[in-house]
């Protein structure tokens, strides 16, 4: 099949749709409330379920669709999924399809972005103080930026692939500055600066200090100068905002856990909501 801005294309199975170039994977919340509406009954119902539509117009209008109908085996009496392709659809009802699932795939995808803007500005409206939680987002956003560094053909010298152990080592070490298990929140946080910022912007003015030997290598986390940490602070955003973007989405979306950077959000966001709801719960008590 062609594939243009005009592709469309539908996995039930995995509840993925691509419209033009880009792909998504639509949430069960989503698809239930977007795109089953559209789908039921002609396209996709309860037993005879859509697994692929496919929908082209470049050079030729092409279309086709993939279906699996629950039958009954007549000699064994068992029921069982049976593959087909579903041609019944005039040209007219499939471009009235199309025209459908488009909206209702914009309507669930603006649903969705508005979702983790919301969830992205309540991280970061509770999180104004240090947290064990943050500093394990910041943790693992410094060693999955650096990762890199430790491949055998990475483009460092033997003395910066060191550099870069020890200060992977120290980050890793980040969390332990909650010494406590009462202690939830620091008000300072000391991040050594990396190897390419000392060789950089560090060595040039301070020749023959080696790397991290001097306090003066070690950046405090909050200094009163945020425009200072502005481009961290909006890499670590991003980063979080990829961690809730990833997050599996739906039963059906067969991939690895990405749960290494994706855990410390939502432990985040469940220690939200279990506040909101106890706000509620207090509100609706004194209501």
């Amino acid at each position: 099949m062609e594939l243009n801005n005009n592709t469309l294309i539908i996995r039930g199975v995995t509840r993925q749709i691509t419209r033009g170039s880009v792909t998504k994977t639509i949430s069960d919340t989503n698809w239930d409330a977007y795109i089953t509406p559209v789908l039921y009954p002609l396209w996709s119902s309860d037993r005879d379920k859509l697994t692929i539509f496919e929908y082209s117009n470049g050079s030729s209008e092409t279309w086709k669709c993939d279906k699996q109908k629950y039958v009954r085996n007549h000699t064994t009496g068992q029921y069982f999924w049976k593959d087909y392709q579903f041609t019944e659809p005039t040209i007219e009802n499939v471009r009235t399809f199309v025209t459908a699932v488009r909206e209702a795939f914009d309507a669930a995808q603006s649903v969705e972005t508005t979702d983790i803007e919301d969830k992205l500005n309540r991280i970061l409206e509770l999180e104004k103080g240090i947290s064990l939680t943050k500093v394990k987002i910041w943790r693992d956003f410094f060693l999955h930026s650096s990762d890199w560094t430790m491949l055998e053909d990475a483009p460092v010298t033997a003395e910066e692939k060191a550099q870069w152990k020890t200060w992977r080592e120290k980050i890793r070490d980040l969390p332990s500055q909650f010494t406590s298990a009462n202690i939830n929140l620091v008000q300072s946080l000391k991040v050594p600066i990396d190897p390419k910022v000392y060789k950089d912007n560090y060595l040039p003015y301070n020749d023959g200090v080696g790397y991290l030997a001097k306090d003066d290598q070690y950046l405090v986390f909050p200094e009163g100068n945020e425009d200072k940490y502005a481009d961290m602070t909006y890499a670590m955003e991003a980063y979080i905002r990829v961690a809730l973007t990833i997050h599996r989405p739906s039963k059906l979306f067969d991939v690895s856990s990405p749960s290494h950077i994706t855990d410390p959000v939502e432990k985040l966001l469940k220690n939200i909501e279990e506040r909101q709801a106890a706000v509620q719960k207090l509100k609706d008590l004194n209501s």
